[in-house]
């Protein structure tokens, strides 16, 4: 069952969406967080589409919101380092750059 939640991000609001064991069970979820920018995915989804289709997008690694929200940034698209996201922040310290 998807599951969405309304996340609140600095000041902001943003939208969550887990599609669990999306591949069949014992399998990772699939996770995106969409912010007023942007948004943080998981590594289900492709930087590189997200880069041509001029998206700005950060990826991050986690099993539920809170585990995006605490672990690193391991890729993002050039639109979203424009917004001053690094790799290495935390996925909430980039969701606050998204929704600022």
């Amino acid at each position: 069952m998807v599951t969405t939640e309304v996340l609140t991000i600095g000041s902001g609001k943003a939208e969550g969406l887990i599609v669990p064991a999306l591949a069949g069970e014992g399998h990772a979820n699939l996770i995106v967080i969409r912010c007023a920018r942007g948004f943080l995915m998981c590594g289900y989804l492709s930087l590189e589409k997200a880069e041509q289709l001029g998206d700005v997008a950060v990826r991050v690694a986690g099993a539920s919101f809170e585990d995006v929200l605490a672990n690193k940034v391991t890729g993002m698209t050039p639109q979203a380092a424009e917004l001053g996201i690094k790799e290495g922040m935390t996925g909430l310290e980039a969701a606050e750059l998204l929704n600022s």
